[in-house]
């Protein structure tokens, strides 16, 4: 199914086609090959406990919210409100599931290479990174049957900022200010979830999270290999995308200093 973000996504759009990459392991990157897919982490999964979460001022504007509407429907001054009180902490539990069901796929936005994310994602002896587009990366999805949406990620500051609570999926399109560097780019993808929130994830291959189908020939444009990696990892890895039938030719980092 082609990547087509609805009308409330707009501000996340992307604003044009430019150059964006993944940092992997090999492992990492020989299973995008072999599965032809790519994978999507659970929100739940992620390092970042801020993930998928809605900030401090969000909550506060719907416990007022529902905390007026609660007067509104109690006439009686003197009433309980541990059923109000319930249903705050049913909300935030509801969040907290909910959190579970999205799965994401992260790029990032590369005009040039990033010693952080080499860091971080990868290695400096034997890490791949991987470039496509925008475009290509919408159109390796053209043939793919799950609903996917792609955003820009917006980062904020979880004590003051404030994020609207117009869809249950808005908390993933956002992050914390302290991952600005990255200027995340990420595929998003709901499963499909049965009463009370729930997966079986245990039909899945792993149960972190989601593999999607890919065209990988679309996919791809460049292949990097990190700035220490010794000249046999290059050419091993050159072998595994001859394997697979990727005429592609390997590249080393531009981090590289020349011998």
């Amino acid at each position: 199914m082609p990547i087509s973000n609805p009308n409330y996504l707009s501000e996340f759009n992307p604003k044009s086609d430019y150059r964006i990459a993944k940092y992997l392991d090999l492992t990492k990157f020989i299973s995008l090959l072999h599965q032809e897919s790519l994978f999507f982490c659970r929100l739940d999964k992620l390092e970042d406990g801020f993930e998928g979460t809605y900030p401090k001022l969000s909550i506060q504007k719907r416990m007022e919210y529902d905390k007026n509407l609660y007067k509104k429907s109690h006439k009686q001054k003197n009433q309980s409100s541990t059923e109000l009180e319930k249903s705050n902490s049913n909300q935030l539990e509801w969040d907290q599931k909910f959190k579970s069901l999205i799965c994401v796929c992260c790029w990032n936005k590369s005009e040039k290479e990033s010693i952080a994310l080499w860091k971080i994602y990868s290695n400096f002896q034997k890490g791949i990174m991987i470039t496509t587009s925008i475009d290509k990366l919408k159109n390796s999805f053209t043939l793919t049957k799950e609903d996917v949406n792609l955003v820009k990620v917006k980062y904020i500051d979880y004590k003051t900022d404030y994020i609207p609570f117009d869809t249950f999926t808005k908390p993933a399109f956002h992050k914390h200010e302290a991952y600005h560097f990255e200027e995340e780019v990420r595929l998003i993808y709901t499963v499909k979830f049965e009463g009370g929130l729930t997966y079986d994830w245990s039909k899945e291959e792993v149960n972190q999270g989601k593999y999607l189908n890919i065209n990988i020939k679309e996919l791809i444009d460049e292949i990097i290999i990190s700035p220490y990696s010794p000249n046999w990892y290059c050419e091993l890895v050159q072998d595994i995308v001859n394997k697979y039938g990727l005429d592609i030719k390997i590249k080393k980092s531009e981090l590289t200093y020349p011998e």
